[in-house]
């Protein structure tokens, strides 16, 4: 994951090198290239400090309105902090984070491998460079991660509810989940076989699909979809507000 987040973040900033700042990603973020680099170096910030890093102390001040290298400049430098506390410490050292399930610096690694894969993919878009393929188990993860995390938890944490009950089967190859949803809460668990349980809907196909998709950065036409095309809505709503 080490690895791979190194190479996301110089794909990130090679893609800023031929677009506009203010340029729109076109995604479920709603921001604009500049702001999603900036939003990146604040990630960076915001982990160094959760680690306890001593580079957590020095904050990288920005003038009002800073230009796309600025920005990048500064995303740059901050992640290299972080590749770099990232491997002074094992994946088991305990450190805060806000998910209950894992207190350890792979929470950390693992969150913002996925950040910077989904905002890179952002930043190529903007950029009218086509995707670099994301990783097939990068993909796979990113989707236990989002559904686990932030379906299965933030939604919890942000106390929103399903409006009605539904069931959506989720799989890649080699990877199924089950999502069940209604007013009382949200649960996420791995199903061997999504046919099994009968859920509302199914989603699947591609892992890179599947990921960018419950991101909010591709369409429905993206993925393989049957059943209950409300339950499958609802699931993709309520990823966008847990994603927010």
């Amino acid at each position: 994951m080490l690895d791979q987040l190194g190479i996301e973040a110089q794909l990130l900033t090679a893609a800023t090198h031929d677009v506009h700042v203010d340029a729109p990603v076109f995604s479920a973020s709603g921001r604009t290239v500049g702001q999603t680099v900036r939003h990146l170096g604040d990630l960076c910030e915001d982990v160094l400090s959760w680690l306890g890093s001593p580079e957590a102390h020095r904050r990288w001040e920005l003038p009002g309105t800073p230009d796309l290298r600025e920005l990048t400049n500064r995303f740059a430098v901050r992640m290299a902090d972080l590749l770099a506390e990232f491997v002074s410490r094992p994946p088991h050292d305990p450190c805060p984070t806000w998910w209950p399930e894992q207190h350890t610096a792979a929470f950390w690694v693992r969150r913002m491998l996925h950040a910077t894969t989904v905002h890179r993919a952002d930043v190529q878009t903007a950029a009218g460079i086509e995707h670099t393929p994301i990783d097939p188990e990068v993909a796979t993860d990113g989707v236990d991660e989002v559904l686990r995390v932030f379906f299965g938890y933030r939604l919890h944490s942000l106390q929103i509810t399903a409006t009605r009950p539904c069931s959506v089967g989720v799989h890649v190859p080699g990877r199924n989940w089950l999502i069940t949803a209604d007013p009382s809460g949200a649960a996420v668990t791995s199903s061997q076989d999504v046919a099994t349980t009968t859920p509302d809907a199914v989603v699947g196909g591609d892992p890179s699909a599947v990921y960018l998709w419950m991101w909010g950065r591709l369409p429905n036409r993206a993925v393989e979809t049957s059943g209950d095309p409300d339950a499958i809505a609802q699931l993709w709503g309520l990823l966008q507000l847990a994603t927010r």
